[in-house]
């Protein structure tokens, strides 16, 4: 009984083990594409805005941890062990990945009293002393095992475990940098950028705890203290997790400004449409403030070039509205103002009042929808039914 549990316990593991390394397939894939759409969006952004040290390491980064995804494929793995030699995929793998970790250290930094650019030159002793452990660990390893996965079995050769530690030790010490440095800027972040900022810091703490993960496997299966095949697991697991929620902490502003542009823009259609009554009565009567039509435009364009032409046909109708209109309820504006409009398209000169030009229905804060607001708002009032009459003779009336 003790046997068949045991080798049930075994085939459960292995089925285990067989969909992590499917799932790590399937993220590894992604991870790929996004960081190769990410590569292109920031050489894009550099082309734009020049370079500095910053967006710089960000490229590196981008671009050492993109080919680490690409040199783990199967195939491209082959071709680098047959033309360089074997293990040359491994070493390629985990020296990108500490280039790219080491220039995500440089991003993130958090200047204090060290700039950014002393902080890169101290980061180059660990790397380069990580780059040379693990080439030479590598060509102490036995040809066999240079390119088998980690196991109980394989970390018992010394330089095949001090490989790993050395790989694992230096992606510990720079996922840690790289929280630390987030970690700071987190305390004084708020809004969209503030969740972002957690989740870098959530995905970046378990990329460091599975490297821990892995180190702690290698000594105690090194050093027969104990058998903890599951360490290798939970090391794959929290990888997975740890990728996923830094994609998602690096992709999240750009999701956030995009969600919030369709937002906006549909907003912004929803307050063109609502302006269209007012704007239809007042360029009616001064059709020349309406600029010409370039064709396609931006929701937040063709709002912004509403509100500018009815503000303008507003202020050369003002002289037919009376002061009393700067007070008036929204009602009230709205039959003062369609009054006005029939005075000064009067045919009849006796019918046209002049007075003095102003401003009228001032913004209600900064920005374009708080300087559409009360034009919204009088347009609406324009839409419901008039139950009396206001005459262009009883404003000048209120005027006097």
């Amino acid at each position: 009984m003790v046997v068949r549990a045991a080798g049930e316990g075994a085939v459960v593991f292995t089925a285990l083990s067989e969909n992590i390394d499917s799932g790590i397939g399937v993220v590894n894939a992604i991870a790929a594409a996004v960081f190769a759409f990410a590569f292109c969006w920031r050489l894009d952004q550099i082309r734009r805005a020049g370079w500095g040290l910053q967006p710089l390491a960000m490229m590196v980064a981008v671009a050492s941890l993109t080919l680490a995804f690409v040199v783990i494929d199967e195939s491209v793995a082959a071709v680098l062990n047959d033309n360089g030699f074997e293990g040359l995929s491994r070493v390629a793998f985990y020296a990108l990945l500490a280039i790219g970790v080491a220039a995500l250290v440089i991003v993130f930094f958090f200047p204090d009293r060290v700039t950014r650019e002393r902080r890169a030159g101290w980061e180059a002793l660990p790397l380069v002393a990580s780059l040379v452990g693990l080439q030479v660990t590598m060509l102490v390893i036995p040809v066999e095992i240079r390119t088998a996965t980690i196991s109980e079995w394989t970390v018992q050769n010394w330089g095949f475990a001090l490989f790993i530690l050395i790989a694992s030790g230096y992606l510990t010490y720079g996922f840690g940098a790289c929280v630390n440095s987030v970690r700071k800027f987190y305390s004084t972040a708020d809004g969209y950028l503030r969740v972002s900022l957690g989740l870098l810091i959530a995905g970046l703490g378990l990329l460091a705890l599975s490297a821990v993960c892995q180190i702690a496997f290698v000594i105690v299966s090194a050093t027969g203290v104990v058998r903890s095949p599951w360490l290798v697991t939970t090391n794959r697991v929290v990888a997975i997790l740890g990728i996923v929620v830094f994609l998602l902490g690096i992709s999240y502003p750009m999701a956030y400004a995009r969600v919030q542009s369709v937002l906006a823009n549909r907003r912004r259609r929803r307050l063109d449409t609502d302006l269209l009554p007012l704007w239809r009565l007042v360029t009616d009567a001064v059709p020349e403030v309406v600029l010409p039509d370039p064709g396609q435009l931006s929701p937040t364009t063709r709002l912004h070039r509403r509100v500018v032409e009815t503000r303008d046909a507003l202020t050369q109708v003002s002289p037919y509205l009376p002061v009393a209109f700067d007070y008036a309820e929204v009602g009230v504006q709205a039959r003062m103002l369609r009054a006005a409009v029939a005075a000064m398209t009067s045919t009849e000169a006796g019918d046209k009042t002049s007075g003095a030009v102003r401003n009228l229905a001032p913004a209600d804060g900064e920005g374009l929808e708080a300087d559409a607001a009360p034009l919204i708002r009088l347009s609406t009032a324009l839409l419901v039914p008039e139950d009396t009459d206001v005459s262009p003779g009883s404003h000048a009336e209120a005027a006097g």
